[in-house]
């Protein structure tokens, strides 16, 4: 009995070898399982930090935009008030090209002195939009389209003008003429005086 008990409670070296095999992996397993988390951990301190720099950024950057925008919108009126001025003293209506707003082809834009858009498109619908209605990027293809229009219509205009102020110049001249030959013309005493 006790040479069994002593086979039972003495093993192999083998044996006592595999216990060890089998607990190396696991003790080998935990600092593997330890050394991931210190690669990957965080100072809780640096994470509020930069998160907090992020915000001030984000503060920063925000009150630009909306400065820019304010900037956009007085940029905007300013280029209408004097773009206006001049199609308001000149009474000049443009065509815009429908392309610029999106618009078939077969669609008819007119922007009038007051810089009001008359859109008519081909099923008769008709529709008024004001210059300032429109985002920068479309304000900017309007001018682009329209100044040269205005600039030939301007040209048209002081041709037509200074054709007609070169007559009435020329005019001027001769009635002046014919005034200063009247002044050197001997007086007439009309025939009732004589009796």
């Amino acid at each position: 009995m006790q040479s069994a008990e002593s086979t039972d409670n003495q093993s192999t070296p083998e044996q006592q070898a595999a216990p060890e095999q089998q607990a190396a992996p696991e003790q080998q397993a935990a600092p593997e399982q330890q050394a991931a988390p210190e690669q990957v951990s965080v100072d809780p301190n640096d994470a509020n930090a930069k998160t907090l720099t992020q915000l001030n950024t984000l503060m920063e950057e925000s009150l630009q935009i909306y400065e820019l925008e304010d900037q956009k919108t007085n940029v905007i009126d300013d280029l209408h008030n004097a773009l206006q001025v001049i199609t308001q003293f000149l009474s000049f209506s443009t065509s815009v090209h429908p392309g610029v707003f999106n618009l078939p082809d077969d669609a008819t834009i007119t922007m009038l002195p007051n810089l009001k858009l008359v859109i008519k498109l081909a099923n008769g619908k008709t529709e008024t939009k004001k210059f300032t209605d429109y985002p920068p990027e479309v304000i900017t293809e309007i001018v682009e389209y329209v100044t040269p229009q205005l600039l030939e219509l301007i040209q048209k205009q002081k041709s037509y003008l200074t054709e007609k102020i070169t007559f009435l110049r020329t005019a001027t001249k001769q009635l002046s003429t014919l005034s200063q030959l009247k002044e050197n013309l001997p007086s007439i005493v009309p025939m009732d005086d004589e009796s």
